[in-house]
């Protein structure tokens, strides 16, 4: 942003390139009380809707118009609400995390709660879990966004929910969901024309900040399609909503090779941003890469995205891919580790998913700090351990074997007695 312009400098790039053309835009203000002020001297300004974690409201704006309150003192910041995308694609294989399966790890995210801003979960497939607390933002848009009669309809966000707590423990591919156990808060923002903005998460912000919502991982699986400096309001809430104690993960986008391909809120600087892998570890070619606009790495780390088959029902198998996929997987692992720590911060399990992180030898502008090894991460906080016979098998074998020793100590004691009533 140019010294003198309140305007957001990528976003007046859009707004000196066209005439005519109406935007929707979020100002923002320094505090409450310079809000109240904007708008008692703009009372005929139609304002769509208002934010408070970070003080702002969102309308329609001409570029004269913009450019007229880019002069205002009460303003602080104008910018785009941003279409956002959803992260994923349909594509043909398997994905296996072998090293998750192959050992014995007791936890399941029991008592974590996870929430999903998206487009809505159909607890009607019985791979979702029932763990589900629904939030709507009013009476209307829970009409709309409604799944509870719409039985086949497959959302992202049923999709995402299904790789974070799939609840086929006995499927035939022996596929289970990280986090089986979670509870699954399901924000749901979908709308009749399926358009998403930065305006219907920072929304969704409010609702968790004021209701007091427990959230302790938020998974926004969404992106803006330009590229962020991490400085848009977006991306600011989120780094506020770490602040205050919960975990928020992102994919990196769908909108790769290229550089600075990672837009908001992927380009926050206390989000953990996942880009995608292929199963033969290589980035996947529509995995957003960075760096951010102002040159710092992302994304984090990556995970399987590419190629994954995903059980909905018993007789329904769904592939997909994109890098919301490697997102939901990241969030199944936090979960576990908040579940084994339910105090661990940000911090704490950033630093822990580096150190536990193989360099892929790709530029860090594209992979992060590499693959999130599971095994590694596990043993950093002592819960990997080496399968060695399922407990199941152990308890039977030891009572196969207490009643070996039992008839072995009956037939010795009879055998004796009768030996020595013989022998008298």
């Amino acid at each position: 942003m140019s010294e003198n312009s309140k305007i957001y400098e990528p976003f007046k790039e859009k707004v000196d390139s066209q005439t005519n053309q109406q935007f929707r835009v979020i100002i923002s203000f320094e505090n409450l009380s310079n809000r109240e002020k904007f708008l008692e001297d703009n009372e005929d300004l139609k304002i769509l809707g208002k934010f408070d974690l970070i003080p702002s409201i969102y309308v329609n704006l001409t570029k004269e118009k913009i450019n007229i309150y880019n002069e205002s003192k009460s303003v602080k910041k104008i910018e785009e609400d941003q279409r956002l995308y959803q992260s994923i694609l349909d594509v043909l294989e398997i994905l296996e995390i072998n090293d998750y399966k192959n050992s014995q790890i007791s936890y399941t995210g029991k008592n974590v709660n996870i929430g999903i801003i998206d487009d809505g979960i159909n607890e009607n497939f019985s791979s979702i879990s029932k763990n589900i607390l629904r939030y709507y933002l009013n009476n209307k848009t829970e009409k709309i966004n409604d799944l509870k009669n719409v039985e086949s309809k497959i959302t992202h966000g049923t999709l995402m929910a299904s790789i974070i707590s799939n609840q086929f423990k006995n499927a035939e591919d022996n596929y289970i969901g990280i986090a089986p156990d979670a509870n699954i808060l399901d924000f749901n923002i979908s709308t009749i024309n399926q358009e998403y903005y930065f305006s219907n998460i920072l929304n969704i912000f409010d609702k968790i900040i004021t209701e007091n919502i427990n959230v302790d991982i938020l998974l926004i699986s969404l992106n803006s399609k330009d590229s962020s400096d991490g400085k848009d309001i977006l991306s600011l809430a989120c780094n506020l909503l770490v602040e205050s104690g919960i975990i928020v993960v992102c994919p990196a986008g769908n909108f790769g090779p290229e550089k600075y391909t990672i837009g908001s809120p992927g380009a926050a600087e206390k989000v953990i941003t996942i880009g995608a892998l292929t199963k033969d570890l290589d980035i996947a070619n529509f995995s957003g890469r960075g760096p951010t606009l102002d040159h710092r790495i992302k994304p984090d780390i990556c995970l399987h995205g590419s190629n994954v088959m995903l059980p909905i029902s018993q007789n329904l198998r769904i592939n997909v891919s994109g890098s919301s996929v490697s997102a939901s997987i990241g969030v199944g692992f936090i979960a576990v580790m908040k579940e084994y720590d339910p105090k661990m911060k940000y911090n704490e399990i950033i630093k822990l998913i580096r150190k536990s992180s193989k360099d892929l030898n790709y530029d860090s502008e594209a992979q992060g700090f590499g693959i999130l090894r599971i095994t590694d991460l596990f043993k950093e906080i002592d819960l990997y351990h080496e399968k060695l016979f399922p407990y199941n098998y152990l308890a039977k074998r030891s009572l196969i074997l207490s009643i070996e020793f039992l008839v072995v100590f009956i037939f010795i004691f009879y055998f004796v007695y009768f030996f020595n009533s013989w022998k008298i």
